[in-house]
């Protein structure tokens, strides 16, 4: 069994944030309301800890921020809209400054209908729970609001792995520790005047799949906000659950947790087997939330004094890069050395970059890889840089190049064509030096 390492490094907060009177924040947390007598539900059978909806409200006086993260595995194009009508009513946010993030824990019911079609009455009732939770965030949010402070931290944690293995037939899914990652932990947190937390912003590749199809009644699976989840919990736990720990994804198209319930095992000869250890293996989604969690709560000791004024602003953007036809299916997808790009047609990536004081969070609907996201931090004019996937959207893989060129599962699974990460990348970096150079509210 491979050991997972823990890099605990100490690395001291600084302060990156205006005087008191210049910045207001507030925070709120809700649960959804998914009841075991909702269940089955999109293949769900037992619920293994609850969903919640998490909101961070920011002001400056001059221009005022939300972001929303809400534990579901994606959030398609109309409920983000519905999402920020939602957040926009409770705080007075504009929607162009508010952020909608899918939590990415693969085990949450997806909302199936609408734009027509039928809604089976379990979904309607989770889809209700769904927008009732974000609006008690949100209103919490907007209540909280007071005079706040920002510090901002990196550390290191191993609780990913490269999830793309060399076997005989191609590139398959697995564990590979020789593999691309971004080890590093972005963390904000907020404070009061009083020096009581109010939130925290946790960044990290890693997607929260470790109970992953699996962990239910029978051949069922369980409700779990899985990784993301356990991590955030651990936080607001350890603050006696007077903050919220709102967790941002990283680029984490190709990074898996360290151990799974269902896992891929290959032998010398690279045959594979698939392992589903069930239920018994949620205790895995605990410990490593909790190990994820603790490099957040252990970087925040030595935070230092209030520096410069906050700049707060957002920039939104789009550029068109190549599409290709996925496979209809995902059982279509399988390892091979041979494969042709099904290129068709042109395909729009949003993308908003976030300012606050000098920190920039990159927000995308795609989901990265951790080349692509090291790439991005390495050239952004700002020194403090966070990759968020899964916000205002859902648009599936963007590998970078090499992936095409080894035919990976997320090469196969994308709707953009070889070349697109790289020109999204070339134009946020663009876009982040515009953002630095101009004068923010």
């Amino acid at each position: 069994m491979r050991v997972a390492r823990l890099l605990c490094a100490a690395v001291a907060l600084t302060w990156v944030g205006p005087a008191f009177a210049q910045l207001s924040a507030g925070a709120g947390k809700a649960q959804v309301t998914l009841s075991p007598d909702m269940l089955p539900i999109d293949g769900f059978t037992a619920i293994l800890d609850p969903l919640h909806a998490r909101v961070l409200l920011l002001d400056n006086g001059g221009s005022r921020v939300a972001i929303a993260v809400v534990d579901q595995t994606s959030i398609g194009g109309d409920a983000v809209s519905a999402y920020k009508a939602i957040v926009a009513a409770a705080t007075r946010a504009d929607p162009d400054n508010i952020w909608i993030v899918a939590s990415h824990s693969f085990s949450a019911p997806h909302v199936f209908g609408g734009r027509g079609g039928p809604i089976d009455p379990a979904t309607a009732l989770y889809k209700s729970a769904l927008d009732t939770a974000l609006h008690k965030a949100a209103v919490g949010a907007a209540s909280q609001l007071r005079p706040a402070r920002i510090g901002f931290a990196t550390a290191s944690s191993d609780v990913n792995v490269n999830r793309n293995v060399p076997i005989a037939d191609g590139w398959w899914l697995g564990a590979n520790d020789a593999g691309p990652s971004d080890k590093s932990v972005g963390v904000v947190r907020i404070e009061d005047a009083n020096n009581r937390p109010i939130a925290v912003l946790l960044n990290y590749a890693v997607q929260s799949s470790v109970m992953d199809q699996t962990g239910g009644n029978g051949t069922g699976k369980g409700v779990t906000a899985d990784l993301a989840g356990a991590a955030a919990r651990h936080i607001e736990e350890a603050h006696g659950n007077s903050s919220v720990a709102l967790f941002l994804t990283g680029a984490a198209g190709d990074q898996a947790p360290d151990y799974k319930a269902v896992r891929t095992v290959y032998d010398q000869k690279g045959k594979a087997a698939v392992v589903d250890l069930g239920s018994k293996a949620y205790p895995l989604v605990t410990v490593q939330g909790e190990r994820l969690g603790a490099q957040a709560l252990g970087q925040q000791a030595v935070m230092g004094p209030a520096g410069k004024a906050l700049a707060l602003a957002v920039r939104n953007g789009s550029v068109m890069l190549g599409a290709q036809d996925r496979p209809r299916s995902l059982g279509q997808i399988k390892p091979t050395r041979t494969y042709t790009y099904p290129i068709k047609g042109t395909a729009q990536a949003p993308y908003s970059l976030l300012r606050i004081g000098d920190i920039a969070l990159v927000g995308v609907q795609a989901e990265l890889n951790a080349a692509t996201g090291l790439d991005i931090k390495k050239r952004s004019p700002f020194a403090r840089t966070l990759i968020v996937t899964m916000v205002n959207g859902a648009a599936k893989y963007l590998p970078d190049a090499s992936n095409y060129r080894d035919i990976t599962y997320q090469s196969m699974n994308s709707s953009y064509a070889p070349g697109g990460a790289e020109i999204l990348a070339d134009r946020i970096i663009s876009d982040l030096r515009k953002l630095k150079s101009a004068k923010a509210r």
